[in-house]
């Protein structure tokens, strides 16, 4: 195994496959102050002021992986609800047990160390912020295969010890349309 996964090798090689989807810059403004009200509200909770640095960014990615997935399929996927985030960690897709997981380009997705419902993977480009890659769906053979500690950034999250890194993005699967997820309906 490598002593330091590089970006290269595990994701940018497979980048050509990936699908670039551009967002409407109004909507990139209302996601923008949707992040900003949920990281003020999180800030509140335990959790969150233990490690809550980067609480806005890690928010406004995941509502940007969300928008482009909700651009790709034609539905509304943001929960544009507001509440503590225990009551949040379920499948991201309205009727499909599949999650969306957002990274900052450079990055490697966190994910749960045991997956139980696969997820699709996007990066979000840090040159435009308002351009994000659908990588392609992670199931959970893949999630629970290809993860690796060292890819953990924050010290917090590592010593909670229930994430890890995701870099399998060579066993992504296709996702263009929602048809492409239909075996996850629920």
């Amino acid at each position: 195994m490598d002593s330091v996964r590089d970006y290269q090798q595990y994701v940018g090689a497979y980048s050509e496959d990936f699908l670039k989807i551009k967002l409407d810059r109004s909507y990139y403004s209302r996601i923008r102050e949707h992040a900003i009200e949920r990281a003020e509200r999180k800030a509140q909770e335990e959790l969150h002021r233990r490690d809550g640095n980067q609480e806005f960014k890690r928010i406004m990615t995941g509502c940007l992986g969300e928008a482009a997935l909700e651009q790709l399929f034609g539905m509304d996927i943001i929960n544009w609800e507001i509440g503590d985030s225990k009551n949040f960690n379920s499948p991201d897709i309205p009727g499909y047990r599949v999650g969306i997981k957002a990274v900052e380009q450079g990055k490697y997705p966190l994910i749960f160390k045991e997956n139980y419902y696969p997820q699709i993977m996007c990066i979000v480009s840090n040159k435009s912020w308002d351009t994000v890659f659908v990588c392609g769906l992670a199931t959970v053979d893949v999630l629970n295969t290809y993860q690796d500690d060292r890819l953990v950034l924050d010290p917090n999250v590592l010593r909670r010890g229930t994430k890890t890194g995701f870099y399998g993005y060579g066993q992504l699967v296709p996702v263009e349309t929602i048809d492409d997820i239909e075996i996850y309906k629920k």
